[in-house]
């Protein structure tokens, strides 16, 4: 392999325009990761073929199944043509067992050369009037054209803000060495005892996601479904369940209480402790709201002690005030309380959107994030019970720089 800067063939160098690319598609890749491929070809791994040598860069570059599927597709992309050095690599071994034999490390055999994968076509205008006939010939690559979205929050981010959630328990077998009590047994002993075992470590921290579809939640399902996705693959939960509702998770709260407001944008704070919590509603085991549950069957199972997280516009998308939705929110947050005291609010829009809509008042009742990199660390921290400030967020600083 070559140095990016060499003046070869492009197929000797294509690694580096490929980490480059990586790079693009917000891989954390480093200097160091380029370097650490360039050490593991030089001690001997990826020249079997092709294939082996893109498996070792998804071993280095790649640490989960979306980045593994971006790398491969990408690595497909490169006109290189494939060989098979393993009968060079074997007699290599066997002339290394020989005595005398040369301690080198065989070179693949150079692959003949294969034609470019694109296909011409000639696209011809007709003449119309003044202007002259066009005739234009384009080449298209044959290889597929990788699509990755472009998210506000990349399957890693995720992953790394909702580890933190965690609820460490002593529990199976006693495994791990209790050092302090080993060392309290022998002193009170005198002899040297027994080492002392104990249970190891494990997260025992479950949560209920609650995510909004449809209506105004529409241009926001792919980056939903990315959360959900990365909570659940990568979130290292013993529990992760997920329900979705359209607008609201409970409906039908007693408006009587709503008489006595004259405001043209009332608030609830007047009537708050008249409003009865809510719980008869129903949620939906898939995204597409086919499979229907009761709203009580499910937060008694799911809810009872554990975290849970709200995702929803909360009418900020459409920027409108709806007392009736705010209203049937506030009853649902009122009976959620008898099931977990550990509940946010994540909203896809900024909080500049909230302004004037329903969202606005919602937040006063129950701690509403945005859903970002920032509002995830944010919301994580209250669901443990130890709020981040602002200055501990600028001292963490941005991931993605």
């Amino acid at each position: 392999m070559t140095t990016p800067h060499s003046t070869s063939k492009p197929e000797t160098y294509f690694l580096w325009p490929l980490f480059q690319q990586l790079r693009r598609r917000h891989f954390p890749l480093g200097p160091d990761d380029y370097d650490a491929l360039r050490q593991a070809i030089r001690a001997g791994f990826g020249w079997r073929s092709r294939r082996d040598l893109r498996n070792l860069c998804c071993r280095l570059w790649a640490k989960s199944r979306q980045e593994r599927t971006t790398l491969f597709e990408l690595f497909e992309q490169y006109d290189v043509p494939d060989w098979d050095a393993t009968p060079f690599l074997s007699a290599g071994a066997a002339q290394k067992r020989e005595p005398g034999a040369s301690k080198s490390l065989a070179e693949p055999p150079a692959a003949p050369e294969t034609p470019t994968g694109a296909e011409s076509v000639q696209i011809v205008a007709e003449a119309r009037g003044d202007l002259p006939e066009i005739i234009a010939s384009i080449e298209f690559p044959q290889e597929p054209v990788v699509l990755t979205p472009q998210l506000p929050l990349t399957y890693r981010e995720v992953a790394q803000a909702w580890r933190r959630l965690r609820q460490p328990v002593r529990t199976g077998p006693a495994i791990d060495l209790d050092l302090d009590a080993t060392i309290a047994r022998r002193c009170r002993l005198g002899i040297a005892a027994e080492v002392v075992l104990t249970p190891r470590r494990r997260n025992t921290a479950r949560l209920l996601l609650l995510v909004d579809r449809q209506g105004s939640m529409t241009p926001f399902h792919a980056l939903s479904a990315e959360v959900c996705l990365a909570i659940e693959q990568a979130g290292n939960l013993e529990r992760v369940a997920f329900y979705y509702f359209h607008d609201v998770p409970a409906e039908g709260a007693d408006e009587s209480v709503l008489h006595g407001l004259d405001q043209l944008f009332p608030t609830l704070d007047t009537v708050f402790a008249e409003i009865e919590p809510l719980q008869t509603g129903t949620v939906y085991a898939d995204p597409q709201l086919l499979q229907p549950r009761a709203l009580e069957d499910v937060l008694a199972e799911a809810a009872q002690g554990a975290a849970v997280v709200i995702l929803s516009d909360a009418g900020a998308a459409r920027g409108r005030y709806d007392l009736l939705r705010l209203l049937d929110t506030v009853a649902f947050l009122k009976a959620l309380q008898s099931y977990t005291r550990r509940f946010v609010w994540l909203n896809p829009l900024p909080r500049k959107y909230w302004a004037h809509s329903t969202a606005e008042q919602i937040q006063r009742y129950v701690p509403m994030f945005a859903l970002d990199r920032a509002g995830m660390y944010r919301a994580v921290n209250v669901l443990r019970g130890k709020p981040i400030t602002d200055e501990r967020m600028e001292r963490m600083g941005d991931y993605n720089e």
